[in-house]
């Protein structure tokens, strides 16, 4: 069998792994969320509240896309959502026409037949986009230069339109862009459109997110996105195995969620590269063997930018210390901890006593650009880990070492 053709047969025994665990893309599907029906039920509210708008933030892997996506597609099933919903994922050189314009458009398509129009121009070479706005019997066409697009046009046009737009990734995109959209949120708020907005970005508050506009905050129902409990991150597990015919031993579940730390991500990737292993050695439990060469597989295919940031932090051709030191860190789970806390935590996992002063010269370079930046320091002698996720990849590094 040449290697296209073991590829393809390998595919097609793992597919169905793929509609159980997918660490790669968010969740999309109701029934595969685990663990946010207070936070389903509090978009629900917000998107269907006259002048309320959404927001969801948190930390990086903790589900935000997938409660957006999921409330989104579980809303319109349900007939509680309008049945139109646009999505704009952000990069960091969008603008606020890039977000808007498929709405635009959208319009532009749905309004442009049979219709009594009079013409405003906005523009010297105003004729890229027409846009149409319904208000009571009179049609009015607006024909706008797509670079001219701003917050105040696009909410006229779009303000009698029933449906959501969902903006990912949000903290991604410049301040201006924010204040741009800040300002369409608060044009829609105050002309109590049906048109509703859902906002996705990482982030530790939400005024950061919407770059301090005070005035949209009133309308915008913020979320805090708090990581999974262990409980719900146990139903990921057992969805596969019921859909798989896969069974996780007790100890490899209370692995993976030891890893894992509330965050779905690592769960979905320690799942899929354990049934994947499982499928390949034709086997049905997933024991300590199968999980060990998971955990290899699953280090490999972590997000890159972790797996950079911790290869920065650990290389050193002098000293083997910096893998044990953030194991141990690693163990406080992101909270914050003080220098003494972790000199005692270093010396039960590794027998080590280590000084104020040794540990300062590790503490100065791990927060360094050098080193990957992996550590933060919060005031002085309290320190955290800078990624929330970076505990669970350090554990799942640590496990998977031989």
């Amino acid at each position: 069998m040449d290697i296209f053709e073991s590829f393809k047969a390998e595919k097609q025994k793992n597919h169905k792994v793929n509609i159980y665990y997918t660490p790669s893309k968010p969740v999309s599907s109701p029934s595969n969320l685990r663990g946010r029906n207070e936070e389903i039920q509090k978009i629900l509210a917000a998107l269907t509240t006259p002048g309320r708008h959404c927001m969801i933030y948190g930390d990086r892997g903790i589900g935000k896309s997938s409660l957006a996506l999921s409330t989104l597609e579980g809303g319109k099933e349900h007939e509680i959502l309008p049945e139109i919903v646009f999505q704009y994922r952000c990069i960091k050189n969008t603008t606020f026409k890039d977000i808007i314009e498929k709405a635009a458009i959208f319009i532009d398509e749905a309004y442009k037949h049979d219709k009594v129009e009079t013409t405003k121009k906005y523009g010297a070479r105003a004729r890229f986009l027409d846009l149409f706005s319904l208000e009571g019997s009179r049609e009015e066409k607006i024909t706008i230069e797509k670079e001219e697009l701003t917050a105040n046009k696009a909410a006229s046009v779009l303000h009698h339109l029933e449906s959501v737009l969902l903006i990912d990734e949000f903290d991604v995109v410049k301040e201006e862009v924010k204040h741009e959209v800040a300002e369409f949120v608060k044009q829609l708020s105050d002309a109590g459109s049906p048109f509703k907005v859902l906002i996705v970005g990482i982030g530790s508050d939400g005024a950061a997110l919407m770059a301090g506009h005070q005035s949209v905050i009133r309308c915008m129902h913020e979320i805090k996105l708090p990581r999974v409990e262990d409980k719900y991150l146990s139903e990921i597990i057992e969805s596969g195995e019921n859909g798989l015919g896969l069974t996780f031993s007790q100890p490899i579940k209370k692995s993976i969620i030891e890893i894992s730390s509330g965050f779905p991500y690592f769960t979905h990737l320690l799942c899929k590269e354990c049934a994947e292993e499982a499928i390949r050695q034709s086997k049905t439990i997933i024991d300590r063997s199968i999980f060990e060469q998971a955990l290899i597989v699953a280090v490999k295919n972590t997000e890159g930018q972790l797996k950079r940031c911790y290869d920065l932090a650990v290389t050193s051709s002098r000293t083997d210390m910096y893998p044990k030191i953030l194991l141990s860190a690693a163990k406080f789970k992101n909270e914050q901890f003080s220098v003494k806390n972790w000199i005692e935590q270093i010396a039960e996992d590794h027998g080590l006593e280590l000084t104020y002063g040794s540990m300062n010269n590790y503490t100065g370079k791990l927060i360094k650009a050098e080193r990957g930046e992996i550590l933060q320091l919060v005031r002085r002698g309290v320190y955290k880990i800078t990624d929330p996720r970076m505990p669970s990849y350090i554990l799942m590094c640590h496990n998977a070492i031989p």
